[in-house]
């Protein structure tokens, strides 16, 4: 159950990936977004999915963010009691090589590093590569966590390609590791990370789940109004240190209206049977798989 925070403010536990899409978040807090709906906001950030769920579902943190495959995979193989109440983006995900890796099939005998080998974005990676001509055979998948850790263990050499998203991604590229493929141009409709909590929680406290989402929205709304362009440019570069130039193409990134974050921060149904129909193709859920509606409900 979330505290009190102080005054009237209602504090909620928050546990997110470190990545550039949460700047409606970031700056929202910054610009007291979120204490004008009555929240006072603690974050955490996550190592991993697993870290994640186990989070939410033990009651530490009360609302997250997991990509939708991690929530289906939780619910069909833990029987959890997870669901998604917004969508966040389709990915934003590039898949990036170690420097000397320009052909995919120099990945022969390499390693793939993912958050959780069963779900998330691991799907997808294997997905591109297939399209690419490698079996699963052909390389090891290996868990890294989240994107951050992903994106170190690449620069360190400890895997040799991941999927990673902005800032890491274009810091990557910037210092000479190669952009082998967009996840967009191969999974055109795809429910990414997803704004969730459990149903228990949310059916206890549903205002708040609601001033939530009402704040993120409205923090979503100043992120990608033009006119606060070198606001949002100048908070990127100050949360994660960046040269200007990689803030500038961060941002670029989150506000590309056919990969960057969802303008309405909608479920994208679609982009959830796609989660479902990759996990199908993987033998990880039976044909037919369950409805989308399984998985969410819209806040």
């Amino acid at each position: 159950m979330a505290d009190t925070g102080t005054g009237s403010l209602r504090r909620l536990r928050v546990i997110l990936f470190r990545a550039a899409y949460n700047l409606p978040v970031t700056a929202g807090i910054a610009r007291g977004v979120f204490a004008k709906h009555g929240l006072e906001l603690d974050i955490v950030y996550t190592r991993g999915s697993q870290m994640t769920s186990a989070s939410l579902l033990g009651g530490d943190c009360e609302i997250g963010a997991l990509a939708a495959d991690d929530v289906v995979y939780e619910v069909e193989a833990h029987g959890a009691d997870l669901f998604m109440f917004m969508g966040l983006h389709g990915g934003i995900l590039h898949l990036i090589a170690r420097p000397e890796i320009r052909s995919p099939r120099q990945l022969a005998g390499g390693k793939l590093g993912v958050d959780d080998p069963a779900s998330g974005f691991a799907l997808v990676a294997h997905k591109i590569l297939a399209s690419m001509g490698l079996q699963r055979s052909d390389y090891e998948t290996v868990s890294m966590g989240g994107q951050e850790f992903r994106a170190k263990a690449l620069a360190e050499g400890r895997i040799d390609v991941s999927l990673s998203t902005p800032p890491f991604s274009l810091e990557l590229v910037a210092r000479g590791f190669n952009l082998l493929a967009r996840a967009h141009d191969h999974i055109p409709r795809y429910q990414a990370s997803c704004a969730v909590a459990t149903r228990r929680w949310a059916g206890r406290n549903a205002q708040a789940l609601a001033a939530y989402a009402r704040a993120y929205r409205e923090g979503l709304r100043w992120t990608l109004d033009p006119a606060n362009r070198a606001a949002a440019i100048e908070q990127l570069r100050a949360e994660f240190s960046l040269k200007p130039d990689l803030a500038e193409s961060t941002y670029a990134a989150l506000v590309d209206r056919s990969d960057g974050l969802f303008p309405d921060a909608r479920i994208d149904v679609p982009g959830i049977q796609a989660v479902l129909a990759l996990r199908v193709e993987a033998g990880l859920l039976g044909d037919p798989p369950p409805a989308p509606s399984k998985y969410y409900d819209a806040a």
